[in-house]
C-alpha cells in the first residue's frame, strides 16, 4: 500500500536541517533495532545488523532501498532563532586543576543559536504496510529534529492515508530520498542507519533531478 505519513507538531518549532534531512525508514529502523539487533554500542565503521522493517524494498543500482521518503516541511513555514546557553558543569569542576576560564578557552560560557521553523506538520511517503507503520511511530516516535530535549519538535498527533501512487522514491521526476546513482554526489548508506560508513556509495540529493540512466 502506498501512503503519506503526516506529523502534527506543537507549533513550537522543530530544529531541522534541510541538507541532512530525516528519512522514515530511519525513525522506523530506530524504533524496531532494540528488538531485533544486539548493536548497543554500533561504531561508524562497524556493519550494522539488517533490521526488518514493514516497507516495500527495492534494488536500485545494485543497492537495496526501503520504499520511505525524506520529511518534509510545509513551505510556508515561518522560521526564527532562538540560543541555548552553554555553560560550565559545575559539576565536573573537581577534573581541572586552578580557576576556569569562563571567558575564554575551552570553558568559555557563551550562547549557542537554534534556527527553528515554526511548522505545524511534517510530512513523509512510504509504501508497504501502512498500518504497522503507523503503530511504531505512534508508539515509539514522540517528537522530530535536534534539541529534542529541549522541547522542540514535539508530536501532537500521527495519521497515515492512502496515496494513489508511490511517492516513496521519487515525484515528478525529482528524488524524494538519498538514491543511489553514478551520478550523486553524497556518499552515504543507501539504508539506516545513515550514519554508518559501512555501504556508502553514491547518491541524489533529496530533490534532486532524476537523469534517465542513472
Amino acid at each position: 500500500m502506498n501512503f503519506k505519513v503526516t506529523f502534527n507538531l506543537d507549533g513550537c518549532g522543530i530544529y531541522y536541517d534541510p541538507l541532512d534531512p530525516i528519512h522514515l525508514d530511519a525513525l522506523l529502523a530506530w524504533a524496531l533495532a532494540p528488538a531485533q539487533t544486539d548493536d548497543e554500542c554500533l561504531m561508524r565503521g562497524d556493519t550494522p545488523d539488517y533490521i526488518i522493517l514493514p516497507l516495500n524494498r527495492s534494488k536500485i543500482n545494485g543497492h537495496d532501498v526501503w520504499h520511505a521518503s525524506a520529511l518534509f516541511l510545509d513551505e510556508k513555514a515561518p522560521e526564527t532563532l532562538r540560543f541555548w546557553r552553554k555553560k560550565f558543569r559545575q559539576n565536573r569542576a573537581s577534573l581541572t586543576d586552578g580557576r576556569p576560564n569562563l571567558q575564554s578557552g575551552v570553558y568559555r560560557e557563551y550562547n549557542m543559536p537554534i534556527p527553528l521553523v515554526l511548522a505545524n506538520r511534517i510530512f513523509a511517503y512510504g509504501s508497504g504496510d501502512m498500518n504497522a507503520v503507523l503503530e511504531i511511530l505512534k508508539k515509539n516516535i514522540k517528537s522530530l529534529g535536534k534539541k529534542r530535549s529541549y522541547g522542540y519538535g514535539k508530536i501532537t498527533s500521527i495519521q497515515c492515508e492512502e496515496t494513489a501512487d508511490d511517492y516513496s522514491l521519487s515525484s515528478g521526476g525529482v528524488s524524494m530520498r538519498w538514491l543511489p546513482s553514478t551520478a550523486g554526489t553524497r556518499n552515504v548508506r543507501p539504508s539506516p542507519p545513515y550514519w554508518n560508513t559501512t555501504g556508502i556509495t553514491n547518491c541524489l540529493e533529496v530533490g534532486e533531478i532524476i537523469h534517465k540512466g542513472v
